[in-house]
């Protein structure tokens, strides 16, 4: 039942934002100014995810309250089903922002340390908990970060931004799998 409440979430939290990747601008309160900062793309979790990904998640089949969850009742008849479900496990990248760097805010989901107890590796998620407490993103929507001078991650309740230039290289953990890799340039506390 809980992963079935996830997936309400999920698209409740795809559907609360349907800006499209924009150059960096006010909206993000960096506490520093990145090299070049014309060539960053601001991105919403949403600018991740393929067309065809996105439009299944906003078109998600009727929710029900007779049980245990709604996806149990699905048809294997309906494209609308079968794509919502498929939207939830894809690896479809959108090749607009891949090769281009990004700055993106998210939580940390740690998968490798230093000697220093720093985080090296992560992966970042577009809500806390995932990966952790919580069924997994769709891989589309989790990026695999490497940040080889070290995060202290002091909470994981703390957000992120993480700026870097996104690959579609996909990894595979015992935690979820990305369908994007990252090598972060910047990663700095998100600021409200």
């Amino acid at each position: 039942m809980f992963a079935k409440l996830l997936k309400q979430s999920f698209i409740v939290l795809i559907g609360t934002s349907v800006f499209s990747g924009t150059v960096l601008s006010q909206d993000y309160k960096l506490e520093f100014t990145p090299e070049n900062p014309e060539e960053v793309v601001a991105l919403k979790w949403e600018d991740l995810m393929s067309q065809a990904d996105l439009a299944a998640i906003l078109d998600a089949p009727p929710v029900s309250h007779d049980g245990y969850g709604w996806d149990d009742k699905f048809s294997a008849d309906s494209p609308v089903e079968n794509a919502f479900q498929r939207a939830l496990q894809s690896f479809d990248v959108n090749p607009e922002f891949v090769g281009k760097r990004v700055v993106l805010p998210g939580f940390v989901v740690p998968t490798a340390y230093n000697d220093e107890r720093k985080v090296t590796e992560f992966f970042l998620v577009p809500f806390f908990g995932a990966c952790i407490h919580v069924p997994p993103p769709p891989p589309n929507q989790i990026i695999h970060v490497t940040y080889e001078q070290g995060l202290q991650l002091d909470s994981m309740y703390d957000a992120y931004y993480i700026l870097g230039e996104l690959s579609s290289q996909v990894v595979r953990h015992d935690l979820a799998d990305s369908a994007y890799s990252l090598n972060a340039e910047h990663v700095e506390i998100y600021t409200y």
